[in-house]
């Protein structure tokens, strides 16, 4: 047999519900010249039957059984039959984006670094994807040919799995996996100190499961067996590295350790039951006695856990656990003025004088306290931008004396705008008057004032004695970063959005190039652009990863006009998609003209246009910045309005042919489970659409779901975590596939992101419909 280019090892055990979605997400890989080795570790479930079926129907495909032993002999088992020139890592409940494997061998073939690390994801059905923490920083930007000892960042890069290593580098040094949990790390730091040089990508090479149920190894970090093996890892981290590394990365281990693996330990005992309490707090002076750090350059409240660690303090590292647990450090923790010491303030944290830590770790100064804002809605009355969002200084409670003044910046003059204070959820998850809004007459302010673009806003908020002056940002997930623009002229376009620095912006088009009408014909849509310019020549280019496709548009007779037919099948075929969970791509779409290359603005968009290319949708979309862009994925059912009063709220999408809709409900996950609740809605179809605003979808049947707002209201509050809402629904559509019934979340289309979020109160409570990761969500408080 040929020695495949890449051995890709995947362990599993009771993964049953994700192995399918893994082991496609593997066979879909651009790079053919590979071999899977699945290692049964003797699962309990039909995981067994799943990868039987993939080694049937994929010959680079083997299966190997073994009696269970944990993740860390089953990956040296896959390890012993694997046979490539270079060795990966997939943990069965996660999935590999499509070029991942190409990209990092074709690093290490340029580079020959020992091996390559990149980017990962974090993804669930609740949550959508979202950055890894953990993985953000060591690879925010691509290096070739570095080191651990000249980039000390990549002590921070502990997993095996992002990574794909030369199988002769591996072997030379014998690598082994512990039969421990969290067996990575001593490998991983290992393999960082013995290698040449490595590599990393700053794109994302893997998906990183989250799950609801928190069952997977890294969620259980509260169980005594799990506390311990962690403690060990951390040990033979820490031998390496004392041993072997440079007082730089020492240093940097010892501090990720300290914040990362002592916390997660100190906040072990909220749960900690009475019979494992002494040997949990055995455990924890056994870490605190090994790492070498400034506990003082920790957060305060990190400092009294570590310092009660140390001192083997079991009844107070309780009441701490428990605080935090409770929602204590929601906000960062109420504070209150020092009455001696004025320019200090006092944290109501447990502990006064019976921690070992020194007072200041119950202040803080004043000079920490800084001016927090989001924005949460954005929308126009004619040409007068709408914003709303809330403005608060960190820790202190709004006072009902607080002022708040918003300026519009532009340039070096700032132009007071007229503020409204109203009630919302604060910093501690409570209710309390944070909120403003505030109005931008557009036209008149910029014929008052000499404007330069883009202009921005300014907070000044006196609260308490505190003031603090700041610029507003904080755009949310959802439709925030999908507002409305509005045209300030005939010939100039206004956009809101992010600006530099992540400050909430407006910015100035002249003379876009803009959509006057995009709609499926059939098999393909149609799209009619306006041009300020007379053209000669106009085509449309779809940029993809690999090449580009161009179009040619037919132009009217005075060349402002160009019309272009987008052929469905050939904007989808040979490109897959960038997301393995999502299973959708999005694609740079631009004008390209005798007089130069042009963004598309679609100022009028409310919906997508699209067509259903057997089962895979097509369509062309808006851009967070008000762009035309395509995307293409799943014929998921879509939601494209929504309405909420007291006593209804009505969601109104549209779905495809393909995929008919078996029920619409709201879903709710149950905290430590993958089960969940539903509500039903009661469903209607609207029939064929017919398109709205020039925006409409070939073969779309509209359907509205409709639920009474207090059926959200929970008989019992199950936040997922201290300050998030009381409940948290999302919104699915149960479909038939394959025979199979299964449940998937609605998309929510850019044009209802624009208008969300939307709030009523019931039976006491306050029910938000919102958006994130592209799903439509509803939250009680």
């Amino acid at each position: 047999m040929t020695r495949p280019l890449l051995s890709v090892v995947v362990p599993y055990y009771g993964v049953e519900a994700y192995l399918r979605d893994c082991l496609e997400s593997i066979r879909r890989s651009t790079l053919d010249d590979l071999e899977v080795v699945l290692v049964d570790d003797g699962s309990p479930d039909d995981s067994v039957e799943i990868a039987r079926e993939y080694v049937d129907l994929d010959s680079r495909f083997r299966l190997v059984q073994q009696d269970n032993a944990g993740l860390g002999p089953a990956r040296n088992t896959g390890t012993a039959q694997a046979s490539g020139d270079y060795l990966t890592f997939v943990d069965s409940d996660d999935l590999v984006p499509r070029r991942a494997f190409e990209q990092m061998v074709g690093s290490l073939e340029h580079s020959g670094s020992s091996f390559v690390l990149g980017n990962a994801k974090r993804f669930s059905r609740t949550s959508g994807v979202r950055q890894s923490w953990t993985h953000q920083r060591p690879c925010a930007r691509d290096a070739r040919a570095t080191h651990v000892l000249e980039k000390p960042v990549l002590v921070m890069d502990r997993m095996v799995w992002n990574k794909v290593y030369r199988r002769s580098f591996w072997d030379e040094f014998g690598y082994a996996f512990p039969a421990i949990k969290y067996e990575d790390y001593p490998v991983t730091m290992a393999a960082h100190l013995d290698a040449l040089t490595v590599d990393v990508l700053r794109t994302p090479v893997y998906y990183w499961r989250e799950r609801e149920s928190g069952d997977s190894i890294t969620q259980q970090v509260f169980r005594y067996d799990n506390l311990l093996d962690r403690v060990v890892s951390a040990e033979r981290v820490l031998d390496l590295v004392d041993s072997r590394a440079t007082p730089e990365v020492r240093r940097s281990t010892h501090d990720y350790l300290a914040g990362i693996d002592v916390v997660a330990l100190a906040q072990a005992f909220a749960v900690v039951p009475p019979e494992d309490l002494d040997k949990t707090v055995e455990l924890g002076t056994r870490l605190m006695g090994r790492l070498q750090f400034d506990i003082g350059k920790r957060p305060r409240f990190d400092q009294l856990q570590m310092h009660a660690l140390r001192d083997g303090d079991a009844e107070l590292l309780v009441e701490l656990a428990r605080f935090r647990d409770e929602g204590g450090l929601v906000g960062g923790g109420r504070i209150t003025r020092n009455r001696a010491a004025p320019w200090r303030f006092d944290i109501g944290f447990p502990g006064r004088r019976r921690s070992s830590a020194p007072r200041k770790a119950f202040t803080i100064p004043t000079t920490s306290l800084k001016l927090r804002s989001t924005v949460d809605h954005v929308g126009w009355a004619g040409t007068t931008a709408l914003v709303q969002g809330t403005a608060e200084i960190t820790q202190v409670p709004i006072r009902d004396d607080s002022t708040l003044r918003v300026n519009l910046v532009s340039g070096i003059e700032r132009i007071e705008l007229p503020v409204e204070r109203i009630d919302t959820t604060d910093q501690f998850s409570g209710r309390s008057r944070v909120g403003f809004r505030t109005r931008v007459d557009v036209p008149r302010l910029a014929a008052e004032h000499d404007l330069v673009w883009p202009v921005r806003f300014e907070l000044d908020l006196d609260n308490g004695g505190v003031h603090r002056v700041a610029q507003l940002q904080g755009m949310r997930p959802g439709s925030p970063t999908y507002p409305d623009g509005a045209w300030l002229s005939p010939t100039e376009w206004v956009q809101p959005g992010k600006g530099p620095a992540g400050a909430f912006c407006l910015h100035r088009s002249p003379a876009p190039v803009t959509v006057e009408s995009a709609a499926g014909e059939g098999d393909a849509i149609r799209l009619v652009v306006h041009s300020p310019y007379a053209l000669n020549r106009a085509d449309l280019e779809v940029r993809l990863p690999r090449g580009t496709l161009t179009f040619p548009a037919a132009l009217s007779d005075d060349g402002r006009v160009a019309e272009v037919a987008l052929p469905g099948a050939a904007l989808a075929t040979g490109d897959e998609p960038d997301d393995p969970f999502t299973l959708r791509a999005t694609r740079a779409v631009r004008l390209e003209t005798d007089l130069g290359s042009h963004q598309i603005v679609w100022p009028a968009h409310r919906r997508n246009a699209a067509v259903d290319a057997d089962g895979r949708l097509i369509q062309l979309t808006r851009s967070p910045f008000g762009l035309v862009q395509l995307t293409h994925g799943p014929a998921f059912p879509a939601a494209v309005a929504a309405r909420i009063t007291p006593d209804r709220l009505v969601v109104e999408g549209r779905r495809w042919s393909s995929e008919p809709v078996q029920g619409i409900t709201w879903r709710r996950f149950l905290p430590g489970t993958d089960d969940y609740v539903e509500i039903p809605c009661a469903v209607s179809d609207l029939g064929p659409e017919a398109g709205a605003d020039g925006d409409g979808g070939t073969g779309a049947v509209g359907w509205q779901a409709a639920v009474d707002p207090a059926a959200l209201v929970p008989e019992h509050d199950a936040p997922s975590h201290p300050g998030a809402p009381a409940a948290y629904w999302t919104l699915f559509a149960e479909l038939e596939q394959d025979g199979v019934q299964t449940g998937v979340q609605v998309i929510c289309e850019p044009g209802l992101m624009a208008q969300l979020p939307a709030e009523v109160t019931t039976q006491g409570r306050h029910v938000t419909v919102t958006t994130a990761a592209d799903s439509v969500h509803a939250q009680v408080r």
